[in-house]
């Protein structure tokens, strides 16, 4: 990666990014690829062999099997090294989580694993709590579990009632409360438990699970992600060590906040695999399917499926892995021994909020629409278990949900944007870019706060508008700035790609701009302008595009890139 620093967070929105400061996979080391190849070989040997077995939700298989990954060291691969791990970054994390995602029961065990039960010990405890627990989670001795989920409160995570008490001789923390929907319950031996101290003080617990009074409910009946476990966490009286803490009494919501910032940009790296593989099974079908004597694959309908797939698939992945390289711009050199080591953590976990809520909202809704497009190209066999766009389906549902439901996500980013701004970090003012969205994006959003005001809050619908224009321009960017590291063929499919994402998210945004303005009361000559930079251009011919891209996917029957 350049030594050119990337743009502080949520300034990719009134400054163009220099190419030099933008990390593509293109970008990754021969190391990293190393990594990534281990990561998918342990998928196709270990786990993908037994997905009748994890379907059929055989806990035991799975413990097994996260057991195996932690001594392959998929389980520490970013655990720092003074704590049993291997030290690598964010970009190789992303790989790891990209190559594992086809089994999504196994992905998400993984992930609730390394990301959110891990990363509260790693980034906010002390020295002799990660010393003792770290080295156990790096490498599979142990699995990790996040339970910060009550029956009252999931987005709403600082709304807990579970409670802690410090005990008169200040030895230990009496807990009490139900925590719900908690991933990895049945074979986790390290919760990392969120409770109110003393009914308001939210804080981080580390709670190990033979503690008494540690009791777990039945597992729940899900839709998808049958191969994980998921139950209820139940604490009567009990009772940690007092250096069980994580961090500061009072100050769990950093530990729970930027857990879920990394969750949701890890979860959308493997979102990337996902749909790369669904998208490899649907060519290979559209190509085998005959109908009306000529395959499925040469009809403009299917056509038009595979290719805008493709084109969002790249901006996922070139705005996946640009994110990763602006959290590695601000984690790298870090020392996780340091004293003050949880200063910097808060900060580069939380310095990129907007970007990894970009990426969840995204990611996960292109996951949504492309997995239920591959049910439609495979017709009535997709609707059926005999393929696996049906389990893919199911699985990949949760993610508009878990860590955060994107309907308090979008709202997220503005009122991110917006409190950077009022604190100076971020000047809201200048608009150095050429990036149309970009532009209409700031418009809008300069006429919602001057027309609301301090009842912008209530303002969801249109708020959700702002955010979605705003993300579009993020992964354009981003796609625009990788066409400059690709070459010949592959350079001009790119372009396409770009030039049909552009296409689709300014048809999209003046849809939505529409209704902001509408909501507004915006005058017409300011609709009119408005309206008439973001429209698209009438030149590019759509389904020309699709066309092209669907006949490259079709004929390698695979994501071109």
């Amino acid at each position: 990666m350049s030594n050119l620093a990337p743009l502080p967070g949520g300034a990719f929105l009134v400054n163009d990014a220099p190419p030099e400061s933008v990390f593509s996979p293109e970008d990754f080391t021969a190391e990293a690829r190393l990594m990534g190849r281990s990561a998918e070989d342990f998928l196709k040997k270990e786990v993908l062999p037994h997905v009748e077995r994890i379907e059929a939700h055989d806990l035991d298989l799975m413990a097994t099997l996260m057991h195996k990954a932690g001594e392959a060291g998929l389980l520490g691969a970013e655990v720092p090294e003074a704590y049993g791990g291997f030290g690598l970054d964010n970009r190789t994390g992303a790989l790891i989580a990209e190559k594992l995602n086809w089994q999504q029961s196994f992905a998400l065990s993984h992930e609730a694993h390394t990301v959110i039960a891990t990363l509260p010990l790693m980034f906010f405890g002390s020295h002799a709590l990660k010393s003792k627990y770290l080295p156990k989670l790096a490498s599979g001795e142990w699995i990790g579990s996040f339970a910060l989920s009550e029956t009252g409160s999931g987005s709403d995570a600082l709304g807990a009632q579970t409670r802690a008490q410090l005990s008169e001789d200040g030895k230990h923390w009496t807990l009490n409360g139900t925590k719900m929907w908690i991933t990895n319950t049945a074979f986790a031996q390290l919760f990392s438990v969120f409770a109110k101290v003393d009914g308001d003080k939210f804080s981080c617990f580390m709670v190990e699970r033979d503690t008494p009074g540690v009791s777990f409910g039945k597992e729940e009946h899900k839709l998808g992600m049958k191969g994980t476990s998921t139950r209820q966490v139940i604490l009567e009286n009990v009772q940690v060590p007092y250096e069980n803490l994580v961090g500061d009494v009072g100050k769990g919501h950093y530990a729970a906040f930027c857990a879920l910032n990394m969750g949701r940009f890890k979860l959308e790296a493997g979102a990337v695999g996902g749909i790369k593989e669904t998208l490899a099974v649907c060519a290979a079908y559209a190509n085998q399917r005959k109908q009306f004597n000529r395959s499925i694959g040469s009809f403009g309908m299917i056509q038009a499926k595979l290719g805008s797939i493709c084109a969002r698939l790249f901006a996922l992945e070139s705005a996946v892995y640009r994110l990763a390289g602006e959290l590695d711009s601000v984690f790298e050199g870090i020392d996780a021994t340091a004293d003050d080591a949880a200063k910097h953590y808060h900060h580069a976990a939380e310095e990129y909020a907007i970007e990894c809520s970009i990426v969840k909202v995204i990611g996960s809704e292109l996951y949504s629409w492309a997995t239920d497009e591959a049910i439609q190209i495979h017709g009535g066999y997709g609707y059926t278990e005999e393929f696996p766009v049906a389990r893919a389906w199911r699985d990949q549902r949760l993610l508009r949900i878990g860590e955060g439901a994107n309907e308090i996500v979008r709202p997220i980013i503005i009122n991110t944007l917006l409190r950077r701004a009022k604190q100076g970090r971020l000047s809201l003012e200048a608009q150095a870019t050429n990036c149309t969205l970009k532009r209409s994006g700031l418009r809008l959003l300069h006429l919602l706060t001057e027309h609301f005001g301090a009842s912008l809050a209530e303002e969801q619908e249109a708020l959700g508008a702002v955010s979605d224009i705003i993300s579009s321009a993020y992964c354009h960017e981003s796609m625009a700035l990788r066409i400059r590291k690709l070459k010949g063929v592959v350079q001009e499919t790119a372009r396409l790609c770009t030039a049909l994402y552009l296409h689709e998210s300014q048809t999209a945004g003046v849809a939505l701009a529409q209704q902001v303005l509408t909501r507004c009361h915006a005058d017409q000559a300011s609709t009119t302008s408005l309206l008439a930079e973001l429209s698209p251009s009438c030149a590019t011919d759509a389904i020309a595009l699709r066309r092209q891209l669907a006949a490259t996917v079709l004929a390698g029957e695979r994501y071109p890139f």
